[in-house]
């Protein structure tokens, strides 16, 4: 598919010519254009279709937005901000529905959702990816994979690659290339004057959206990544523990960390606490037979209960493997703090395993960071010297179960934090955190995505539970 977004057509030309002079122009622009040729459709709670609009993959969260836009390009989305500001809406942006604090919704105001905006163009000659907003990880992957390219990113099918990359977007190749916002080249956004913006002119709109979060200044309605090829193979394994206990876990964790300091740029490994069982995984898209590779499956094999290796296969075959579950699902998750090591945890991980242990349905899991992350292009993400990320999670069927598991993750947080971790990834957001702008983004960052807020959204229209704040 070919994307050429703002292609002078006659119907373009004049849709961007009626909304381009005022706000005050907005419900004029509604009665004489229908919503089809203006490329968005305005949905309320009663009408068919919003309920789709509005889903979420957190079936925990209830908002309701007043009304949503379901965009079908740029121009849609342009209309959509200038009705909002002429209707004197907050805005909410969702694309994949992901964030876990349902950060892509608000109660009061319009949702700007931009999901059925799919399209992708691949220049072949450089590698550049070419997306509009709505496209999610795995049709991505179907894309490129199909032409022998590849954009390293998250695992889970259905999250949005918009609003991945501008959190930072890790996953099991950051190692070996970097973060997906390290990738991005470029990106056009209509911010909350209802005015296109093109980094291309604007690089400080380029380091923003290198791991600055989503829904602060505007709809990114178009991403320009540079991919990589498609590694030549996939080797995986998991490693296996049952019937652990604090101490059994202690120490399973220490080995992992001994042996994940070894690991070469093109392994990731995570480690995964449910109950009384630790998985671990282990990938590469080297070879199988790596020293540091070898050394870690010895060690691992010698301190869990089972080893499963899979058959080495092409990374678009091993990709579906780890998409997880399409959703929707009951869940509490959030960042568990980025780490130099096991030491930053020490303090706190009796009481962790405690509640992993004792309240089903949690999980507590560490991932491998480093290599090329460290060593990434200027941007707002600015947790690039710690080599380890954990998570926090838990999930319920019977909504009945969901106030204890929440509490149990509450308590898990409260005890990350007393261990003196404080720095967190944007993308993992949690509503408790006490000084999110510092965890997320660092105090140097965080003043410098202000300054971009005060140029790209003046009047503070796009906002929710912990988007950037206009300075004082």
């Amino acid at each position: 598919m070919i994307y050429c977004i703002g292609m002078p057509t006659r119907r373009s030309f004049l849709r961007s010519s009626l909304v381009a002079t005022s706000a005050l122009f907005a419900e004029a622009l509604r009665a004489a254009i229908p919503e089809a040729d203006r490329g968005v459709t305005f949905l309320k709670p009663e009408d068919a279709g919003y309920a789709e609009a509005r889903a979420l993959y957190n079936a925990e969260i209830k908002t309701q937005p007043q009304r949503i836009a379901r965009c079908l390009d740029e121009a849609g989305v342009e209309v959509a901000v200038r009705t909002a500001i002429a209707e004197n809406w907050p805005m909410a942006v969702k694309a994949g529905g992901h964030s876990f604090e349902g950060l892509s919704l608000n109660d009061h105001g319009l949702v700007v959702e931009v999901s059925s905006m799919k399209e992708m163009r691949l220049d072949a000659r450089t590698g550049g990816l070419t997306a509009a907003a709505g496209c999610r990880i795995g049709e991505v992957n179907r894309f490129l994979t199909a032409r022998g390219r590849f954009l390293p990113a998250g695992s889970c099918e259905t999250v949005g690659l918009a609003g991945l990359t501008l959190g930072g977007g890790y996953g099991m190749f950051s190692r070996k290339w970097g973060l997906t916002c390290d990738h991005l080249q470029a990106v056009r956004m209509v911010d909350g004057t209802g005015t296109i913006r093109d980094s291309r002119d604007e690089p400080e709109l380029l380091w923003a959206c290198r791991g600055g979060g989503n829904g602060h200044f505007g709809v990114v309605t178009q991403l320009t990544l540079q991919t990589r090829p498609v590694p030549k193979s996939f080797s995986s394994w998991k490693f296996r523990a049952y019937r652990l206990d604090e101490e059994k876990a202690r120490v399973l964790l220490a080995a992992w960390f001994e042996a994940t300091a070894k690991l070469p740029s093109e392994a990731f490994s995570a480690w995964v606490m449910n109950g009384r069982q630790v998985t671990v995984l282990l990938t590469t898209i080297g070879s199988a037979e790596d020293r540091g590779i070898v050394a870690f499956r010895r060690l691992l094999a010698s301190a869990t209960d089972s080893t499963t290796t899979a058959r080495v296969v092409s990374l678009a075959e091993a990709l579906p493997r780890y998409y997880g579950e399409p959703g929707p699902q009951f869940f509490k998750n959030g960042s568990g703090g980025f780490y130099e090591g096991i030491s930053d945890l020490a303090s706190t991980l009796p009481a962790i395993f405690a509640e992993v242990l004792e309240e089903p349905g949690m999980i507590f899991q560490i991932n491998t960071l480093g290599g090329a992350i460290a060593n990434g292009p200027e941007g707002a993400y600015p947790h690039r010297a710690l080599g380890y990320l954990g998570e926090v999670q838990s999930f319920w069927v019977n909504p009945a179960h969901g106030p204890a598991r929440i509490a149990a993750a509450g308590r898990i947080r409260e005890q990350i934090a007393r261990a003196g971790v404080h720095r967190h990834y944007a993308n993992y957001p949690d509503l408790a955190f006490a000084d999110w702008p510092t965890a997320y983004y660092g105090e140097k960052n965080y003043r410098r995505l202000q300054l971009c807020k005060r140029r790209y959204d003046p009047q503070n229209r796009f906002r929710h539970a912990q988007s950037v704040r206009l300075p004082d």
